[in-house]
């Protein structure tokens, strides 16, 4: 019998050469990702290797105020993931999952939003992945640091406030376990202003998610931090009204402060070590009779009154305690331009706008009063005040939380650190010696606002790495690591050491110290030194 045979492709006679198993390189795995990583409601968007000193850029932002670009630190496997959070919203979730990971400790890191908190902390995800880790961020629900998409959308409102920092969480901890094929050793965030608040959101709702908790200027206390700006836009005014202060004149306030608070600590150096020992006196800037600001670059009446209100805490309609005053001592020219520039900041008013009201014409000009604030903290929605000072059940999960606040801080007065770390202290009935054993709280004198200061406030730790000179020093010296310490060898920091970056050049060094104690001048030395500096009163 004749059987018809038909003569195969080559290609398909010799297989044994071509379709030798290719060696599985990290590059290789990364972009195989599209295919490999699954999760539910998850689609990945991007899976790419990147090697260091690639600059990424962001097309999606050009229409809003997030990162444009940033430039790798590290060989990376970028990937990005789309996840849903319900029918009506989800969270885009960056990784940037470093090809020495397992060398360097097999160590995972979320990081923290800023403002209104859409925006990904790319220039944090550099940071944290050229130290090893594993770095996840995410867009908090939204595009833009804007409140505008909380519009009719109370899914991506719940996102913002919570549950995008817990899905990106347990989302990157199984993208980075299922890449590498290796459990996390552990899991550490860090994030400063809103991020901050994140950080306080894991560590009083869900602190088994974390093993190191780095909380920076944390907007806790956050329908408080709202009355604070929405209450100096209205006590200041606009240009051309009587309570007015313009630019010019707040730098001659800022001297004021300077000249009657400076030498509280023994130095001058336009750093007041302990604020809430400096109580200004206006009045040392009132205009004599026929004298004007023009002639004398003096006050009137009226804007005297302004900045001795602008120094006061917020109360209530019946007197109650709703917020901390402003420090007296802040780089004057960024809270004119978001709280006493004449102009309603957009970070309360949006939130008001879409969060609260779903009312774009509302406004703080014409509809806020101390009333509205009544109505949001009793409404406290999806609990965004984070104010929770139990903290049991980080303590017994082992969890530590490390805490910093500028206490120049122009945007979020660090006394609001202070009132949630003594309330701590109370709810818990714990003295600061038995809190040091899970909750650590710095204050960093001269320090603004996350970074920069006339002080010595880079400390390596959220969006400090893209200042100039940051790449210089020694990242291991930096806050992440000091927590890397503290968990993972049991070193607790008492203090937290500064250096005083300016123009990209290191000009002193000064130890922070732990709350409560004092860091005190020791009267002699070189005051950028930070061995002319010690703790004073540290165990209470």
């Amino acid at each position: 019998m004749k059987v018809n045979t038909i003569a195969a492709p080559l290609s398909l006679v010799v297989p044994s050469v071509l379709a030798t198993p290719q060696p599985v390189t990290f590059e290789s795995k990364c972009a195989d990702l599209t295919r490999s990583f699954t999760a539910p409601d998850t689609k990945v968007l991007i899976a790419k290797y990147v090697p260091k000193g690639t600059n990424i850029t962001f097309p999606e932002s050009a229409n809003n105020t997030c990162p444009k670009f940033v430039v790798t630190l590290a060989d990376i496997c970028r990937l990005t993931l789309n996840v849903s959070t319900s029918e009506t919203s989800s969270v885009i979730v960056e990784s940037f999952m470093p090809k020495d990971w397992e060398s360097k400790g097999k160590r995972f890191l979320m990081t923290g939003n800023g403002g209104l908190g859409g925006c990904v902390p790319y220039s944090d995800l550099a940071f944290g992945s050229s130290l090893g880790f594993a770095t996840i961020g995410h867009n908090n629900g939204h595009a833009g640091d804007t409140g505008v998409p909380f519009y009719n959308r109370p899914q991506v409102v719940v996102d913002y406030v919570w549950r995008a920092l817990y899905t990106a969480g347990k989302i990157g901890k199984r993208a980075v376990a299922s890449f590498y094929t290796s459990n996390i050793s552990k899991s550490y965030y860090m994030g400063c202003s809103s991020g901050g608040r994140q950080g306080m959101k894991a560590a009083q709702d869900f602190p088994e998610e974390y093993d190191g908790i780095l909380s920076v200027a944390p907007a806790i206390n956050y329908e408080g931090i709202q009355a604070a700006a929405s209450r100096l836009f209205k006590i200041t005014g606009k240009p051309g009204d009587a309570t007015f202060l313009n630019l010019e004149q707040w730098i001659r306030v800022h001297k004021m402060v300077v000249d009657q608070c400076d030498w509280i600590d023994g130095v001058l150096d336009e750093v007041i070590e302990d604020p809430t020992k400096c109580i200004p006196r206006p009045e040392a800037l009132l205009c004599e009779t026929g004298q004007s600001w023009e002639s004398h670059q003096c006050l009137t009446p009226t804007q005297v009154d302004t900045v001795r209100k602008f120094y006061e805490p917020v109360y209530g309609t019946n007197g109650e305690y709703i917020a901390s005053r402003l420090q007296p001592l802040t780089r004057e020219w960024i809270g004119f331009r978001f709280y006493y520039g004449g102009v309603a900041s957009y970070l309360s008013e949006q939130w008001y706008q879409y969060a609260i009201f779903n009312d774009p014409t509302w406004s703080l000009t014409n509809n806020w009063t101390i009333s509205t604030t009544e109505y949001t903290l009793k409404k406290n929605l999806h609990n965004v005040q984070t104010f929770n000072t139990n903290l049991t059940a980080l303590k017994s999960h082992g969890t530590k939380l490390l805490h910093y606040h500028g206490t120049a801080d122009c945007l979020i007065s660090s006394e609001n650190s202070y009132d949630y770390y003594n309330g701590v202290s109370r709810t818990m009935g714990l003295k600061s010696s038995q809190l040091d054993e899970f909750y650590r709280f710095f204050p960093i004198s001269g320090m603004d606002h996350c970074y920069s200061g006339n002080g010595a406030w880079y400390l390596g730790g959220p969006v400090q790495y893209n200042t100039p000179g940051a790449l210089d020093i020694d990242p291991n010296d930096s806050v992440l690591m000091k927590m890397v310490d503290w968990v993972e060898g049991g070193k607790a920091p008492e203090k937290l050491v500064g250096k005083k970056l300016v123009d990209g050049k290191v000009l002193g060094e000064r130890g922070h110290c732990k709350y409560p104690a004092k860091t005190k001048y020791k009267g002699s030395g070189n005051p950028d030194l930070a061995s002319s500096w010690t703790c004073e009163n540290s165990q209470f």
